[in-house]
Formats: C-alpha cells, structure tokens, sequence
C-alpha cells in the first residue's frame, strides 16, 4: 500500500502550519511543506482510512466546525477555555472523535498507530486529542 500523509482541517491547509508548528517541533515542520492528503471532517477522515489503509502521519486539528470556536474572551485562560469546552455538547464530531476512531480502528485490526501529530490551535482540544492517543482517555 502506498504510504501518505492525512491531514485533518475544516480550513487551512498544510502549509499554514509551517511557521508556529516550527516551535513546536523544530526543523520536522518541514514535513508540513510537503503533499499531504486533506480531509475537512470526521467522515472524510474515517472514509478515507477505511478506503486507503493507515497513513504514515496524521495531523490533527481539534475544531472542525464553527460550534466549536471557543468565544474569544475564553481564549485569555486555559483554565477558562478548558472549562467552557468541558460544558459543550456538540452535534459535529472534532479531531477528538477523530482520535477516538482511529485509536480504535487501529487496536480492533490489531494495528500500530501511525505517526500523529497536532496541529490544533485549540490548547485544550490538542491535550485532548494527545491524551486520546496516549490511551490516557477513554
């Protein structure tokens, strides 16, 4: 199978990535210059693994939709962020859901994780998601 690159957004693309993911991971930003396949949302995510088998990497970005944004005064404080999200129930699926299935996608057909990364603006969607993968959430 040929190997590839998804990259979950509902808005940027790859390359958008490249200067603020550079301090978070130093020169393997440069992987964010390259082709990568862009999905926007969980049943393009899920479709397209299920279709075309495990990628190398995964990006993930936490809000995939606006009822996800949180307001911008929330933004000043993790601790104010972390506590608005945790009171939202959303009708569309995040990157967390998108962790969830892959996770288990990969333990029920006793296969190994690809390489995730997390490219969320979100602090709390992205511990989220990282703590998802970690097996650190349900």
């Amino acid at each position: 199978m040929k190997k590839y690159k998804l990259y979950l957004d509902d808005i940027r693309d790859p390359s958008a990535c490249l200067h603020y993911m550079f301090g978070r991971i130093g020169n393997a930003a440069s992987i964010y210059g390259e082709h990568w396949i862009i999905v926007r949302d969980y049943e393009q995510f899920t479709e397209y693994i299920t279709n075309h088998g495990l990628p190398e990497y995964v990006s993930f970005d936490h809000d995939l939709a606006p009822e996800h944004y949180t307001p911008e005064e929330f933004w000043e404080s993790f601790e104010k962020s972390k506590k608005y999200q945790d009171q939202m129930v959303y009708k569309e699926k995040t990157g967390a859901d998108c962790a969830h299935w892959l996770r288990d996608y990969c333990y029920n057909n006793n296969l190994k994780l690809p390489k995730c990364l997390i490219h969320s603006m979100n602090p709390v969607g992205s511990e989220n998601i990282k703590n998802i993968l970690n097996g650190k959430s349900r």
